[in-house]
């Protein structure tokens, strides 16, 4: 009994690799293979696939390209609104990039205010460290949800 089954364990391993065979489609048609190599040039893989998964692909990634950035958190140090409220929003900004010269600035126009946003922050938790170091000269900065840059890699 114990022999059968090794051998019915083996049968199953060894027989997918046997079964491997060149792709025809029922109508007869050799199907789209392509080969794709690693990093190291090693390795190789046979990607037999639709033409269709081509296209969903391409859409795919089509719709991500315009979408700008990902969701996240900035920290909203200033809105104004009124006859001279971009230009006092300019000059917030301008005050702002004085203090914290690393860290994105951004006017947003959403009518009918100005709001000045700082930061890219992925998580709550980074901008509520961010807020917590500007508190002093921004008492009414608050912390809000956006779409923000993509991070960069170092």
């Amino acid at each position: 009994m114990k022999h059968l089954i090794v051998f019915l364990i083996a049968l199953i391993f060894v027989f997918p690799v046997y079964s491997q065979g060149p792709l025809i489609s029922p109508e007869g048609e050799k199907q789209k293979t392509e080969e794709k190599k690693t990093f190291r040039d090693t390795l190789k893989a046979n990607v037999v696939q639709d033409e269709k998964i081509d296209w969903l692909l391409d859409t795919h990634q089509e719709a991500i390209s315009r979408e700008r950035g990902i969701a996240g958190f900035r920290v909203q140090i200033y809105m104004d609104s009124g006859n001279q409220a971009r230009l006092r929003t300019q000059r917030s900004r301008a005050e702002f990039e004085k203090k914290y010269p690393d860290v994105n600035t951004y006017v947003d126009w959403d009518e009918p205010y100005f709001k000045l946003r700082v930061g890219d922050f992925r998580t709550r938790l980074d901008a509520r460290r961010f807020l917590e170091k500007i508190k002093k000269d921004y008492q009414g900065a608050y912390i809000v949800v956006d779409r923000i840059n993509f991070p960069e890699f170092d």
